[in-house]
């Protein structure tokens, strides 16, 4: 494999500060396997009492060689640095879980009132081998050939400095204690968490970077609602916490050269994250409006949650990142949507509004940095339906704000907004013919990502048998040739604008067939008093892979909901 990286200065001239022209070959073998074991047993001389145990284990093991080379040119300093190396790495992985899980009933079962205690423990234990060998670099590098070398010459020694052989040791335990309560109208579920952890790691080759075992208590509560007003009706609350450690590379204290320009160091003195979460949803259904609405709120919490923190040398452009604890990410999602036909059962529209707030902490270039990314997007849509015809328009329009604690890092904007607009035709005999077409229109992103771009799909399907359930169908993506997908991404270090290649204007031809082997229930469901007719019920995917269900501009897959697509 090889690639060329080049980076340039910040100023006016966008100077070049150093090139990387590297040369590698990787080969190795990796293999996984692992099983779970359950148990559940419930006691006939006490209604309500029970009892659950279940074990899961997980393995791996990886083995990968690398021979690489790198020709690296600093501008500024104007040197140059020809670096040939071999790598032999082996990655030991094991995994045990088990669980035990008690529930008490507090009397007469059929009270619903009942205690339950459950313990959990994850035991994780990791091999992780690397050796590093420095080799003389060829004098010509047109003669390199690194699928020739298949090891290190004889008397090679492996750079200590470089190489390591951890033997890593995490472990997490939940005991949970808590109080149920089951009703026709709520199920309540609430208690207390004591969750211990302990992580540890011994280096074979040097004794000094050995971390000594490590222990984090966490104690929090926990609470799980959910209240029904009525069959269709109602509303879930919860809140929840949980412990994850650092990763293996987070904590090993040993540089990685594997890009000379991008050296990477743990931090063995990590602590845990621990991250709070609570959320509520509510759903309600009339079935004689045909009125849905939804709402949904969720926020979390998080404390010390490993960042990332990258220092460059400004003469030769080498990155150097470590990691630490950092406290206070947290983010907020909250959604309303609702879905109504007019007096004419034939009309229906839909609105929805989603919001989202994310706050992080990073490190820009070794300063302490908070950055907020705030999204916010609207939609409406229109939808017509009739026994033969169905069609929808959404207007789309999504608002994006970056912004960040350092002053020298300015707030960026970004704006999207189209429509999307859907029509199926559903004539006799099971042949339909429907299409879609998109609009999208950004700005604010960085120079040369902003777009303007067209969708257009189009299907012709055929439904045969008695049942129609034996679909034909063909259906051509991108008529017009104007895909483009473009994404932004948001942290506390940086704001990286991406376009992604995607396949354009092509013909797929597909064949489905639909079967239910469980015997329909008729005149029962939300659906009850909306009608039959041979098309879809407003709002539903027609046979086959319709247009409620190709890859929007993003590459998401979303279904057709309420009445047209997003």
């Amino acid at each position: 494999m090889f690639d060329t990286d080049t980076l340039f200065a910040g100023d006016a001239l966008h100077s070049r500060v150093n090139l990387n022209e590297n040369t590698r070959f990787n080969r190795g073998t990796g293999y996984s396997a692992g099983g779970d074991l359950i148990f559940t047993h419930q006691f006939r001389e006490r209604k309500g009492r029970s009892f659950s145990a279940q074990v899961k284990y997980e393995f791996s093991d990886t083995k990968q060689k690398t021979t690489s080379w790198n020709d690296i040119r600093y501008y500024l300093q104007d040197e140059e640095s020809l670096l040939y190396r071999f790598s032999d790495n082996d990655q030991w992985n094991n995994s045990i879980m088990g669980r035990l899980t008690w529930t008490e009933p507090l009397g007469d079962a059929s009270r619903g009132n009942f205690l339950q205690f459950s313990y959990r423990m994850q035991y994780r234990f990791n091999d992780a081998d690397k050796y590093t060998y420095n080799l003389e670099a060829p004098t010509d590098p047109e003669s390199f050939q690194v699928a020739d070398l298949d090891g290190v010459p004889s008397g090679t020694e492996p750079d200590a400095t470089l190489s390591n052989r951890f033997r890593n040791r995490f472990m997490n335990q939940e005991l949970r204690a808590g109080y149920k309560r089951v009703t026709k109208a709520y199920n309540l579920e609430a208690g207390m968490v004591l969750a211990p952890s302990m992580s540890k790691s011994t280096d074979l080759i040097m004794a000094e970077r050995t971390i000594p075992a490590h222990w984090v208590w966490n104690v929090a509560p926990y609470f799980n609602m959910r209240y029904k007003f009525s069959k269709t009706r109602s509303l879930r609350i919860n809140y929840r916490a949980r412990t994850s450690q650092p990763s293996i590379s987070q904590l090993q204290p040993v540089a990685d050269v594997s890009d000379p320009l991008n050296i990477v160091i743990g931090n063995p003195d990590l602590k845990p994250t621990f991250t709070q979460t609570v959320g509520m949803h509510f759903n309600n259904y009339n079935s004689d409006l045909q009125q849905s609405i939804t709402a949904m709120l969720r926020g979390s919490y998080s404390t010390n949650v490993v960042v990332s923190r990258t220092t460059t040398d400004s003469e030769t452009g080498v990155r150097r990142t470590e990691y630490a604890n950092a406290n206070g990410n947290m983010s907020l999602t909250g959604m309303f949507m609702i879905n109504q036909p007019f007096t004419d059962r034939k009309w229906r529209y839909s609105a929805r509004m989603m919001a989202s707030y994310n706050n992080m902490a990073g490190y820009i270039n070794g300063d302490f940095n908070r950055s907020g990314n705030l999204r916010l997007a609207p939609n409406v849509g229109l939808t017509f339906s009739s026994d033969i015809f169905q069609m929808s328009v959404n207007p789309t329009y999504s608002f994006n704000l970056a912004s960040n604690s350092l002053p020298q890092q300015r707030n960026q904007y970004t704006h999207t907004y189209g429509f999307t607009a859907d029509a199926s035709l559903y004539l006799p005999f099971g042949l339909n013919l429907s299409t879609d077409l998109a609009f999208d229109k950004s700005t604010g992103y960085s120079r040369g990502f902003n777009t303007s771009s067209w969708l257009w799909n189009a299907q012709l399907s055929y439904s045969v048998l008695k049942d129609k359930s034996l679909t034909f169908s063909v259906r051509a993506y991108d008529i017009l040739g104007e895909k483009k997908n473009i994404s932004r991404s948001v942290s506390a270090n940086m704001i990286t604008d991406s376009r992604y290649n995607d396949l354009t204007r092509y013909i797929m031809f597909g064949v489905s067939w639909k079967f239910n082997t469980v015997k329909k229930n008729v005149g029962t469901g939300p659906e009850e008093g909306l009608g039959d007719f041979p098309g879809p019920r407003p709002g539903e995917t027609p046979p086959g892979p319709g247009p409620g269900h190709e890859p929007n501009r993003r590459g998401d897959r979303i279904p057709r909901n309420f009445g047209g697509r997003r």
